[in-house]
């Protein structure tokens, strides 16, 4: 069945109005006809099952025939990930949304990719992380933050902070570093690594270091292995109860 976002605020009298680029979607890529089922999203964790009424290009007409609620419950993860070069950020935004992480921070160190966190890109990050909800079936987006530098990570605040780092020889990211169904920080480099002057300031912002083993990861690598490992430790990634 096909996905859409909707904005709650297009809802009345049992029916939802959906217009703009999902609109342009359904009818001129789509092609989707009168009687079609779907799913509709409002973003809030609503989950609206729904037929296609009358339609034209600029906005369609759906017809409710059930509703559930599917709220986010898991453990909020944060990747804060320095600049990449190319396409890599747009890859990692599409597989941060879907691995569960709550919300994605671009950041600015020494030897990343610079990077001015423009409007146009803004958008393009926007529109592939809500096609990977619809993709993936998430019905609360993830939130992309503003870019920020590294000297302005946030300040402790009991959350658990875990920073992957090459020169890490022993400790892994086992799961007393995931505690407590605490909010969690993850900070992932650039293709350049780290300064050792910014390991010294993560750690001073409470970050603890770990190996992610004895290879070295690409900076786009070594961000999914260690969501994947967090959300693992955090139960994210079992099959829903029935």
């Amino acid at each position: 069945m096909r996905r859409f976002f909707f904005d709650p605020g297009q809802e009345r009298d049992g029916r939802i109005l959906v217009t703009g680029s999902e609109a342009r979607h359904l009818t001129t890529v789509l092609r989707i006809q009168p009687g079609t089922e779907v799913e509709l999203y409002d973003g809030r964790g609503g989950i609206v099952r729904g037929e296609v009424e009358q339609l034209d290009s600029r906005r369609v007409s759906i017809r409710i025939l059930s509703r559930t609620s599917r709220p986010d419950t898991d453990i909020p993860l944060t990747l804060l990930q320095a600049m990449l070069k190319g396409k890599k950020m747009e890859f990692l935004i599409q597989k941060a949304t879907e691995l569960g992480v709550h919300t994605f921070v671009p950041l600015t160190t020494r030897y990343c990719e610079k990077q001015t966190g423009s409007e146009r890109q803004n958008v393009r990050w926007q529109r592939i992380m809500l096609e990977a909800c619809k993709q993936c079936g998430r019905p609360v987006p993830m939130q992309i933050a503003p870019p920020i530098l590294l000297e302005q990570l946030p300040p402790g605040d009991g959350s658990n902070r875990i920073m992957p780092w090459e020169d890490e020889p022993t400790r892994p990211l086992a799961p007393v570093l995931v505690r407590d169904h605490r909010p969690t920080l993850l900070l992932i480099g650039p293709e350049g690594g780290f300064h050792p002057d910014e390991v010294s300031m993560a750690r001073e912002q409470g970050f603890s270091t770990i190996s992610l083993g004895p290879r070295i990861l690409r900076a786009e690598t070594a961000a999914l292995a260690a969501v994947s490992i967090i959300q693992y430790h955090n139960h994210v990634l079992e099959p829903e109860a029935i």
